[in-house]
């Protein structure tokens, strides 16, 4: 009998150890190269300095080898460990190292060969579809789909890499084990034995230490030649890295310090020995599984927030649904064309104001090509869209400012007294007070306010355009855009002036904002909902790839006189532990990140919203897990025919 004949038989009759584990290598093929096809999509790579997308996908990146490493190996070494009572026979048989040896590679290289080929298949399958939902449902045209050679070459690169370095050293541990050991692999209870409390109060140490470090470090205003993504990086890895020591010794630490307290620890001896079993078994999978589940519930808190956030901004930026401007005869509506038009039956119109306004410019004396600009606002308008308390003399003016008093610019031009000169008369004004505000959609910054007679006298002195504000509330702005398209319709019909046709509304705001960061808005999106699926798919395979183990352990269990009760209980404590603890964590965390990158927008306590938008996410996550748990507790009674 050929290898490849053998290798064929042993397949027949383990098909499902070899599909499993075939399912596994496929699935870890496709999870990098749906990150791949965001990571070297061109549109994403032509903006990644420009939208600082570089420090955005740093996070997940480093997430993504973690998870590509330890889940090829945890595969692996299932399907090994599985396998290792076969290949021990065929040594007792007379089978050379090297003859196991080979048909070990030749059976897993054509494993990794059909993996390979289909993950990549299955993710430009799914990406696409990805891509597509994602453009259809919130318009983000900007990511166009498309493959390139390094989406290719990079994930066969990794996943290669990653395949050979699990099988050289499973290989090592079988061909070094004793065939007594390998023959009884089946047999054996994995028990944790490399216990270290030191090294597990070391890894929460560092954890800690650098998570601490990521927030005093990342957006620092000291830092040089833009080193926030380096130290973003540098932390992020040193997190990860405490995390894994930490998950593996914690509880060997937390164990030591439970047995200073003799009468607690003695009630409870078999639960932390258990537990401490568990936990140094599981480290990969805990592991994992936090580092999914943080970088899921950053990336969408961080994009509810996005949402939230430019939404707010658009409706700071505008007080009113709807501002046309008409300057003299052109955009000229009557107000029945205006009610005809923006009243609709569905979305009636619920406010409307006008105010006036001057624009004049005045050539400097001395420079050719130098003009100054004054528009002026009366002041009984002003005072209506403002609510101003106060009063003003003919000659004086109010310096408004229409703007967030937070980034406002006073221009020092406006600040020092305004003279005009005309042939018929001049006008000197003093300042006031100034005044700073968001009361008109952002057409115009700097406005001059003066008294009704003096503004009246300004338009019939001076050569200006007479200006019209228009301004319109609907009843819900969110559904205003085919209104404002036929609005400016209309207004295309009118002759064109020197400034042209002035609309200014929230909805074309509110676009052109989600469509200028649609770039940002689509990756955090995409990397998302590729963890979200990337942890769930990893819980079921740790719940259910040792299902038959599983059943004869409680089997066994029952002989002994522990009761179906006893091990229902058993088996939910022990999926609880699985669904709960680490997402839990990796909830803590994604909460680190979001208190770290706060900081650009002045901190957590100036953005509430981002701490809401954690909150909600991270409930909604662990309300996810809730179901599942249920789902996979109620699965698995099923399989261990407990019911």
């Amino acid at each position: 009998m050929t290898f490849k004949q053998l290798v064929w038989k042993m397949a027949k009759s383990n098909k499902q150890k070899y599909i499993f584990y075939y399912f596994c290598n496929s699935f870890a093929v496709m999870f990098f190269f749906l990150f791949a096809t965001i990571y070297f999509n061109e549109a994403i790579l032509a903006t990644k300095e420009l939208e600082s997308i570089e420090d955005v996908l740093i996070i997940p990146g480093v997430a993504l080898i973690f998870y590509t490493i330890f889940f090829i190996h945890y595969a692996h070494r299932i399907f090994i460990k599985r396998r290792k009572k076969e290949f021990s026979l065929f040594m007792t048989l007379g089978m050379s190292n090297r003859d196991v040896l080979k048909l070990l590679l030749m059976e897993n290289s054509m494993i990794a060969c059909t993996a390979l080929v289909t993950g990549i298949l299955a993710g430009t399958v799914l990406s696409r579809l990805v891509f597509l939902i994602l453009i259809n449902s919130v318009g983000l045209d900007r990511v166009p789909f498309h493959l390139s050679f390094p989406m290719f070459s990079y994930t066969a690169l990794t996943y290669l890499l990653v395949f050979i370095i699990s099988i050289a050293m499973t290989s090592y541990t079988l061909l070094s084990s004793s065939l007594t050991v390998n023959l009884k692999s089946d047999r054996y209870v994995e028990n944790f034995k490399n216990r270290s409390p030191l090294l597990g109060a070391f890894g929460i140490c560092l954890v800690i230490g650098s998570s601490i470090s990521l927030y005093i470090t990342f957006l620092n205003p000291e830092n040089q030649n833009d080193s926030d993504g380096l130290f973003l990086l540098i932390w992020t890895i040193a997190i990860i890295g405490g995390l894994y020591i930490a998950l593996s010794q914690c509880m060997s630490f937390m164990v030591d310090v439970a047995k200073k307290f003799p009468s607690y620890y003695f009630k409870r001896v078999l639960f932390f020995s258990s537990l401490e079993n568990k936990f140094g078994n599981m480290t990969a999978i805990m592991l994992l599984v936090s580092v999914m589940s943080m970088v899921t519930i950053f990336y969408t808190s961080m994009v509810l927030f996005f949402v939230g956030y430019e939404k707010e901004q658009v409706l700071n930026r505008n007080p009113y649904d709807v501002v046309y401007i008409q300057s003299g005869l052109d955009n000229n509506l009557s107000d029945e064309e205006i009610h005809q038009i923006v009243d609709k039956k569905n979305n009636p119109l619920t406010k409307y104001d006008k105010i006036r306004g001057f624009f004049y410019e005045e050539k400097d004396l001395y420079y050719e090509d130098v003009y100054y600009t004054f528009f002026f606002l009366p002041f009984s308008d002003f005072t209506r869209i403002t609510n101003y308390q106060g009063t003003l003399d003919d000659n004086e003016y109010i310096y408004y400012i229409n703007e967030n008093p937070d980034y406002a610019y006073m221009d020092e031009s406006y600040s020092n007294g305004i003279e005009i000169t005309s042939n018929e008369r001049e006008f000197h004004y003093s300042l006031k007070d100034s005044h700073i505000k968001t009361a008109l959609n952002l057409y115009h910054t700097n406005y001059l306010v003066v008294t009704d007679s003096e503004f009246e006298s300004l338009r019939a002195t001076l050569s200006g355009m007479n200006m019209t504000f228009h301004l319109l509330n609907i009843k819900d702005w969110q559904k205003s855009e085919r209104m404002v398209e036929e609005l400016r319709g209309a207004l295309k019909l009118q002759e064109d002036s020197k400034f042209g046709d002035y609309v200014y509304s929230k909805i074309e705001d509110y676009n052109r904002t989600i469509y200028s960061n649609s770039i940002m808005f689509f990756v955090t999106v995409f990397v998302g909902v590729l963890f979200f699926l990337g942890s769930f798919f990893l819980l079921y395979l740790n719940v259910f790839s040792n299902i038959e183990q599983e059943k004869e352990r409680f089997q066994k269990l029952h002989k002994i006189g522990i009761t179906k009760k006893e091990i229902k209980q058993l088996v939910n404590k022990e999926l609880r532990m699985l669904f709960f603890f680490a997402p839990i964590l990796g909830s803590c965390l994604a909460f680190v990140y979001i208190l770290t990158f706060a900081k650009d927008g002045g901190g957590l306590m100036e953005n509430l919203n981002m701490l809401w938008s954690f909150l909600i996410m991270s409930g909604s996550y662990l309300f996810i897990q809730v179901l599942y748990y249920f789902y996979a507790s109620k699965k698995m009674m099923e399989k261990l025919k407990f019911h």
